[in-house]
């Protein structure tokens, strides 16, 4: 199929199904249109206190739990209610998405020599939402034992994060001595993971459902949720950070119709869409009508992903997943659908330890004909059909990308027929339950190199759902980890990534790409994470007019 009749396709696609979606990434400091409007206006005087931001959402939480929950949507939904031990900086002089840390619930945090204890201790008079039943008391490090011990309990994705603790122990009222198993020198990066926010020992122990409600520590107050409709959050008055936060609060609105957001944010009624429609025209078009709109430019954090079920055939076999990786034109994908990303490899390029993009596009070139002798040779000449499974619930971009996929896998022999999904029944079934053969979706912006290899290529990943199951890779995967010298950790990463690209390939990464988030004129302190936990939340205020 040509490109012109491609682009045609997937046009008549969008008219079809087009959402704007609140997606799997964060936001760069800036950004601004050809024409020059659009520019995220910096802060023009000191913060003022009062207002209600309002975001547009479209799809609801399925749950508000985060241990249970590795969604997207329900990080964000309790991500600036809940707070961790550590948190990564944000801010107008730090550089998006980096690893530095800094302290959340932890006033100080220091390692052993050997890096293989870690003590923590907690701030001074931190104390919950006044909500019942835990009614505003202070948190203790109990709080902290308990978290840690129902993520051991539930042996969700948060369990590889804390796989290599020995033990956790509380000397004082204050102080947490966790005792690693091997070496870590980067475990000050994982006590700052949005998955392990603390909850209240009343979450753990039946107090009430995590699941249903949210008491935290963190600058907001969940007030009430209406399922599919609207979140209504309020400013912690207790919160630790003294004169944080300014705004009174904020609500998340769930419009799944892209129409319904652009005409909330034209009249004033929304501050915010996070849009995976990346159409730049329309974009420019919003930004050259509406007096004031803020753009800021999505640097790419979330990977776009094939995923291959190593345990369902043909795609058990590597010559197989190879080719379906040659097949893919991925600067094309990019191209003539993102407004802008970068080829990535299994670490995310701006990631420590990721191999530079070149060698990625080197060892896994688009090269139908090579795909077509591979298939070829795993004894398909004539290809083969499958369904791949997609899901509507990240946007009509990823429906387009799927079909993309579709076509050029259609080149080289391989029929697939899409299996469209809603996002509860992708993410919460078919997908960790490994009820499929084929994927196409997106992947949690995870943030360190470890987090992806141990999570989800180790055999015993917590988020290994494409049943990847080779000893040398996880032989690899665990000696790094204990690598304090950070040149020879590197190299180990960028080892392991070759590894994967040659010898393994599900979960196969295409691309990390570049999105678009609108702002009303009257917000500003806009400085978001990739780890989209809404912790920036707490700097956001409302310019007065």
């Amino acid at each position: 199929m040509h490109r012109s009749h491609r682009t045609a396709r997937l046009a008549a696609t969008l008219a079809a199904t087009a959402v704007v979606a609140s997606g799997c990434f964060g936001s760069s400091s800036g950004g601004s249109t050809d024409s020059g409007k659009g520019a995220l206006v910096e802060d023009d005087g000191p913060p003022q206190s009062g207002g209600t931001f309002q975001i547009a959402g479209t799809a609801d939480a399925t749950s508000l739990d985060p241990q249970k929950e590795p969604a997207y949507s329900v990080h964000s939904a309790v991500g600036a209610v809940y707070s961790r031990l550590l948190a990564f900086k944000t801010g107008p002089d730090v550089d998006y998405g980096t690893n530095e840390v800094e302290g959340d619930l932890a006033e100080k945090w220091e390692s052993s020599d050997d890096a293989k204890t870690w003590t923590v201790t907690l701030r001074d008079g931190v104390v919950w939402h006044d909500k019942a039943p835990v009614n505003g008391r202070e948190l203790t490090v109990k709080d902290v034992v308990c978290t840690f011990d129902r993520i051991k309990e539930i042996q969700g994705h948060a369990l590889g994060l804390i796989s290599n603790v020995e033990s956790l122990t509380t000397p004082d009222d204050r102080t947490l001595v966790f005792q690693l198993k091997t070496p870590y020198s980067a475990f000050d990066e994982t006590l700052a993971n949005p998955f392990l926010v603390i909850l209240p020992c009343e979450a753990t122990n039946g107090g009430f459902d995590p699941a249903t409600d949210a008491i935290g520590t963190g600058p907001f107050v969940l007030k009430s949720w209406k399922r599919n409709q609207e979140r209504v959050y309020l400013k912690h008055p207790d919160y630790f950070v003294e004169g944080q936060p300014y705004l009174d609060g904020y609500t998340t609105t769930i419009m799944p119709d892209a129409q319904a957001q652009i005409a909330a944010l034209r009249s004033g009624k929304i501050d915010m869409i996070t849009t995976l429609s990346t159409e730049k025209r329309q974009v420019d078009q919003l930004l050259s009508q509406v007096k004031g709109l803020q753009k800021s430019q999505e640097a790419g954090t979330t990977q776009t992903r094939v995923y291959m079920n190593a345990d369902k055939k043909p795609f058990d076999q590597f010559k197989v997943r190879r080719a379906v990786a040659l097949a893919i034109d991925k600067q094309g994908m990019i191209d003539g659908i993102r407004a802008g990303g970068t080829v990535t490899g299994p670490i995310t390029p701006t990631l420590f330890g990721a191999l530079p993009t070149e060698e990625v596009e080197k060892l896994v070139p688009y090269d139908p004909d090579e795909a077509k002798r591979l298939l070829k040779e795993a004894g398909f000449p004539d290809g083969f059909s499958a369904k791949m499974v997609v899901t509507t619930g990240y946007g009509e971009t990823i429906v387009r990308e799927a079909q993309w996929v579709q076509e050029d896998l259609a080149k080289i022999g391989i029929d697939v027929e899409l299996d469209v999904q809603d996002y509860a029944t992708y993410a919460g079934d078919t997908w960790p339950n490994g009820k499929y053969d084929i994927a196409y979706g997106l992947q949690t912006p995870m943030l360190t190199a470890d987090e992806y290899l141990s999570t989800e290529y180790h055999s015993k990943g917590s988020r290994n759902w494409s049943n990847v199951d080779d000893p040398e890779l996880d032989t690899m995967i665990e000696a790094q980890k204990a690598m304090a010298d950070a040149t020879q950790r590197e190299k180990a990463l960028q080892e392991i990534d070759r590894h994967i690209l040659e010898k393994v390939l599900t979960p196969l990464p295409l691309y990390v790409y570049d999105g678009q988030t609108l702002l009303s004129p009257r917000v500003r302190s806009w400085n978001p994470h990739p780890d989209y936990s809404a912790r920036e939340y707490q700097n956001i205020w409302l310019k007065k007019d």
